[in-house]
């Protein structure tokens, strides 16, 4: 039995640890990986981004919990989804927007599986553990609840091309300060190109950061497979004052 946590809880509280207990209480004997704790609070497309970069790493069959939700507590629905390769729980706010396309989804109605609590602010530890724990225990998905058709999706916007153009856009920052943008790698032509975001622009490419002159940013082909705009041992963001949402143009032959 597999479970991966990810959460906005950081680690200098409680939180993690209540949760990581409750699992273990309900479901003995699980493997608990951690993506991360250090998710910005709230920042529901920080979250979407780390969990559909780690999640392919896992085995099949792997449970992933991800607790990220500033609407704990309101009406908003607990979902609990199947993937051939994975189940999640996590609430319905667009956190699992990446894996909900043609698979099953469900909105958990099984209140007996919930904990008694004396408030409604830690679901995390009242309600998301037990029904993880439940389907690492072998429970069916369809026994927590009926399918919905409307999950909450964020909005998505696709890198596009055409020619002498790509456009995309930073969808993340790393601790780094590499900006990973969603344009993917193999879209980039054989001839040099500029890619531009906030202003400044760099004509350089590089394999790896050790291939990058000091100073100077350059592209480079990303884990995830697409286009990253780096500087070596230094952090780009901070130095172009880029963040994540910013617009990305690479272009070539004088477009």
């Amino acid at each position: 039995m597999l479970l991966t946590l990810l959460t906005d809880f950081g680690t200098a509280d409680y939180y993690v640890a209540a949760v990581k207990g409750t699992i273990l209480r309900l479901a003995p004997g699980t493997v608990l990986v951690d993506i991360s704790h250090e998710v910005p609070p709230g920042d529901i497309e920080t979250g979407s981004f780390l969990l559909r970069a780690a999640v392919p790493s896992f085995p099949d069959g792997t449970v992933h919990l991800a607790v990220i939700d500033p609407g704990v507590g309101s009406d908003r629905r607990i979902l609990a989804v199947r993937t051939p390769a994975a189940y999640f729980v996590a609430p319905d706010n667009g956190l699992l927007t990446p894996f909900l396309d043609g698979v099953e989804v469900r909105s958990v109605e099984r209140d007996e599986l919930f904990l008694a609590s004396p408030g409604q602010t830690f679901h995390g530890r009242d309600r998301f553990a037990p029904i993880a724990a439940s389907l690492l225990r072998g429970e069916s998905l369809e026994s927590l609840g009926p399918v919905i058709p409307d999950p909450v999706r964020l909005p998505f916007s696709p890198p596009a091309r055409e020619p002498g153009r790509i456009s995309g856009r930073v969808i993340h920052v790393d601790r780094y300060g590499n900006l990973v943008t969603d344009v993917p790698a193999a879209w980039l032509p054989a001839a040099p190109c500029r890619a531009e975001v906030a202003g400044h622009a760099t004509s350089r490419r590089a394999s790896h950061y050790a291939g990058i002159p000091p100073g100077e940013a350059a592209m480079i082909p990303g884990s995830l497979g697409t286009v990253e705009l780096s500087l070596n041992g230094e952090d780009l963001a901070r130095a172009w004052s880029v963040s994540r949402g910013a617009k990305v143009d690479i272009t070539w032959n004088g477009s």
